[in-house]
């Protein structure tokens, strides 16, 4: 039986609704009431998803009890960081997307989010549900405050493409507090941006923002020192605590001031180098020989620190560059055993992450089909009840028929018997006429 129409009843936060939507009516749950613009933001279970309805769309959800409609008593919503409907954002590599909870995946640390299209979190019909680790998701995180000339040079920040807060450092001040800024892990300023499409960086801990702090230099790798002779550097290794001198002819003058820098780098301390650039004797003239080592020494250092501060979703495309990259740098007599074998662990590891993901998105589809097979499984029951509905209907009508027809009949009956009463009363006059007829023919003269 189809349920009445919607009375315009009051709807508020846990009331049990049916919403219009992709064509069809769809039973979810008030989760708050957008003063704003007086839309509804309901969400649905199965399968889940989350939107913003006008009042017009939506209707009081009702239940068939047997002999009426009955409207179900509203529900009481959880109330959290992380509950249905709340504004958060997730880690996507280097930068932050802005999503809404739909709800709390169980039995696992996980949140199917809905991802939203702009910073002011809002949905349209190419927003996507995920599922997110809960790792990876934090509560929505406070406008900025800051005011014009608020950054310096190499501070970190976080700066706005679209929807997304990426990760930068500030390369530039420029006037008017406009920045040029560095996004992800290149130190090259790429975007110019003003104050307002920038916020300080802010980690979610304990229940509470805390300020970023500033990162400490950790750079790993080798140190140079050299003798001042000409074609010749000494090169000492604090591997396994040792120290040792060793000479060695290199096919170019070392005259740089740089090669003093890279005495004191860090990076050339923990992994100590003794290259011997010999390619370059046939591949460059003298006169920029030096150059290129310099450069190859830059690279190797800076190939590290990408290395070192690589996120947990880089492709396997960038650690097959990373690889490339190393590789190159032993031909001219670098050590790069360790990165190497940091490099294939990490693609031993990314190729289980990537078989985990595509085993998930096997089961997140399997799930789905599911779902939808329960769907039509409950769309039958409710045409079998109202079939069977409007079967009791027409038994019940029957009945009334076969009553009527029953005292019809008894009736009838009834009018039988006064006719056969009066026939066999007028068949007694009958006999007696015919009986009073016979004696009078008979009778004498």
């Amino acid at each position: 039986m189809k349920p009445p129409e919607d009375d315009g009843a009051v709807l508020v936060e846990g009331s049990v609704v049916d919403a219009y939507y992709k064509n069809g009516w769809w039973s979810g749950l008030v989760v708050k009431k957008k003063e704003e613009d007086g839309t509804y933001l309901v969400s649905f279970d199965s399968p889940p998803e989350i939107n913003y309805f006008e009042r017009k769309r939506l209707r009081a959800h009702l239940d068939w009890s047997g002999s009426k409609w009955v409207r179900p008593e509203n529900k009481e919503l959880a109330k959290s960081v992380f509950s249905c409907g709340t504004m958060v954002e997730f880690r996507c590599s280097f930068a932050w997307r802005p999503a809404m909870i739909i709800k709390k995946v169980q039995n696992e640390e996980s949140f199917i989010v809905k991802y939203c299209d702009d910073r002011f979190f809002r949905f349209s019909e190419r927003s996507r549900i995920s599922v997110v680790d809960s790792l990876e998701v934090r509560p929505r995180q406070p406008p900025p405050l800051c005011a014009v000339g608020k950054y310096e040079l190499l501070d970190r920040v976080e700066v706005v493409n679209g929807s997304v807060w990426s990760e930068g450092v500030v390369r530039g001040i420029l006037y008017k507090g406009r920045y040029m800024v560095s996004i992800g892990k290149t130190k090259v300023a790429s975007v110019q941006v003003g104050v307002s499409d920038l916020r300080p960086p802010m980690e979610w801990e304990d229940g509470m923002w805390h300020k970023r702090p500033k990162p400490k230099s950790n750079i790993y790798g080798k140190c140079y020192t050299r003798k001042r002779k000409r074609g010749q550097v000494e090169h000492n290794s604090d591997i396994n605590d040792t120290a040792k001198d060793a000479t060695m002819v290199l096919p170019f003058a070392s005259r740089s001031p740089l090669w003093k820098i890279y005495e004191t780098m860090e990076v050339f301390k923990k992994l100590p180098q003794s290259p011997h650039f010999s390619p370059l004797i046939e591949s460059t003239s003298e006169d920029f020989r030096e150059g290129s080592a310099l450069g190859m020494m830059a690279s190797f250092a800076g190939l590290l620190e990408k290395l070192r501060d690589m996120d947990k979703d880089v492709s396997v495309r960038e650690l097959d560059s990373l690889k490339d990259s190393f590789i190159k740098l032993e031909n001219h007599g670098f050590d790069v055993t360790r990165p190497l074998s940091r490099i294939k662990k990490l693609l031993a590891l990314k190729d289980r992450q990537l078989k985990i993901l595509e085993g998930r998105r096997g089961l997140d589809k399997e799930r789905m089909d599911e779902s939808s097979k329960r769907r039509e499984a409950e769309r039958k029951i409710v045409d079998v009840k109202l079939k069977i509905l409007e079967l009791q209907r027409q038994e019940a009508a029957l009945k009334e028929k076969k009553e009527a027809a029953e005292e019809e009949k008894e009736q009838a009956c009834r009018n039988i018997g006064k006719v056969e009463s009066c026939a066999r009363d007028l068949g007694e006059k009958l006999e007696d006429v015919e009986f009073d007829f016979e004696t009078l023919l008979s009778a004498p003269w």
